[in-house]
């Protein structure tokens, strides 16, 4: 894919989510918050480290103009992938937060050994 490919695949995610620097939607940065559990909170990490040294772009916590809240949104080679850590949160309650989000491929992340099998591309 072409650098200007890329960058349009790239911009028609970001242009969705709101800029705000209270809502952690600044590339690379991670953003965590105490109403999160320790153990949510060192997946995400784990997951954000992965992402970030295997070449991705990375959101942590994007809030998006409709008011949808990602864990990870990360992209990479012109696609967008969302990682939705589910400590407390079941699949069935995942499948319905789904619904409301834009066409992003999904996957859930149960636990620290999720994580370590996760390939990257």
């Amino acid at each position: 894919m072409n650098k200007q490919k890329l960058e349009f695949e790239r911009r028609k995610v970001l242009n969705k989510i709101k800029y705000s620097n209270r809502c952690g939607s600044k590339v690379n940065l991670f953003n965590a918050y105490l109403s999160e559990s320790d153990e949510h909170i060192m997946n995400k990490f784990k997951l954000w480290l992965k992402l970030r040294r295997s070449g991705y772009d990375v959101l942590c916590e994007p809030i998006f103009e409709n008011g949808i809240r990602m864990d990870i949104l990360a992209f990479k080679d012109g696609v967008w992938t969302n990682y939705e850590i589910l400590h407390t949160e079941t699949i069935k309650q995942l499948n319905e937060k789904i619904k409301d989000y834009p066409n992003i491929t999904v996957i859930p992340i149960k636990n620290e050994e999720d994580i370590e099998n996760l390939e990257m591309i």
